[in-house]
């Protein structure tokens, strides 16, 4: 049996619908691409700038404006610059200003605080030369050592806040004379003043010579104080004074007398007071008897005789001399 020939009409297939499909969907799409092709053809090529003098004036137009816009930015911003720069030239002068014045200001403090400075060492020195002449005084005229110790230390006190050198000689002088001061006895004029005021107390005790008074001892028989009474033995070249009257007169005499010892001692006068003692025991000897209680009165009357008032003072016044000559080379 013969097999039939591919190429026979007999052995094709029929042509399907999904053949036709296909064709149909590539013609559509070459017929697509052929339109695009065409209408991209005619569509003419996109021209160069333009050219024409209309347009070249509105960009050159355009371009001058920016130009002018830009020019008055420009001068805005110079205006600004200028503005500022003037500015902080005022603000350099200000501050230069502000700390030309902060320099006289201080200036001014400096010197207000150098003429306090000087005020308060000036009302110090017057302070301390006032002080030391106080104690100069009580020495001189007053005697009175306590309270020319307390002077002469608050001068110093006064004196210690000043730190100058110039100040250290001065302050030590004063320490000196203080010490000087410090070591003294015992005043002698309190001590004579205070013998004068005992044997003033004790007048009344000393057995009196006068007609009818009482003998010393208190002692003895009748008939002796009765011959006492009526007989009175006594040198006549000392007990003179027999009448009442002559004996007060010399009683006020010898006050008067202690009065002048005690004047004298205030004026420092050895002389005056040494006269005064011897006129003093002259009318002891004239009032009162002799017994034991007034040869001791006038032993002791005769130890203030050689009492010496007015005591060796080397430093005395020293500091204030010095405190003087100091302030004078100080003086402009």
């Amino acid at each position: 049996m013969l097999e039939p020939r591919p190429e026979s009409p007999a052995a094709r297939r029929p042509f399907g619908a999904l053949g036709w499909l296909l064709l149909l969907l590539v013609v559509a799409a070459l017929a697509a691409g052929g339109w695009y092709a065409w209408r991209t053809l005619r569509t003419p090529a996109p021209e160069g700038p333009d050219l024409s003098p209309e347009a070249l004036d509105a960009r050159l137009l355009e371009a001058e404006q920016a130009v002018v816009t830009l020019r008055r930015t420009q001068q805005g911003l110079d205006q600004r610059l200028t503005d500022t720069t003037a500015r902080t030239g005022l603000l350099r002068d200000e501050v230069l200003g502000v700390g030309q014045r902060a320099a006289i200001l201080e200036d001014s403090l400096r010197e207000l605080s150098a003429r306090a400075s000087e005020g308060r060492e000036a009302l110090r020195l017057d302070e301390a030369e006032l002080l030391l002449s106080l104690a100069q005084a009580r020495l001189d005229v007053a005697g009175d050592l306590p309270g020319a110790i307390r002077a002469t230390a608050m001068a110093r006190d006064a004196l210690e806040p000043l730190t100058d050198p110039q100040f250290i000689n001065l302050r030590q002088t004063l320490g000196q004379e203080l010490a000087a001061l410090r070591a003294l006895p015992a005043d002698p004029r309190g001590v004579a003043a205070g013998e004068l005021d005992a044997l003033q107390a004790s007048l009344p005790r000393l057995a009196s010579r006068a007609p009818g008074a009482p003998p010393a001892s208190g002692t003895g028989s009748g008939w002796q104080r009765l011959l006492d009474a009526i007989v009175q033995v006594r040198p006549s070249s000392t007990q003179d004074l027999i009448s009442p009257a002559d004996r007060a007169t010399g009683e006020a005499a010898l006050g008067l007398e202690l009065a002048l010892a005690r004047i004298a001692l205030d004026r420092r006068d050895e002389a005056g007071f040494r006269a005064a003692i011897v006129r003093i025991d002259q009318w002891l000897q004239r009032l009162y008897a002799e017994d034991a209680t007034l040869r001791e009165r006038r032993e002791r009357l005769a130890a203030l005789g050689t009492l010496d008032l007015s005591p060796d003072l080397p430093m005395s016044g020293s500091g204030l001399q010095q405190l003087r000559d100091l302030r004078r080379g100080m003086a402009p």
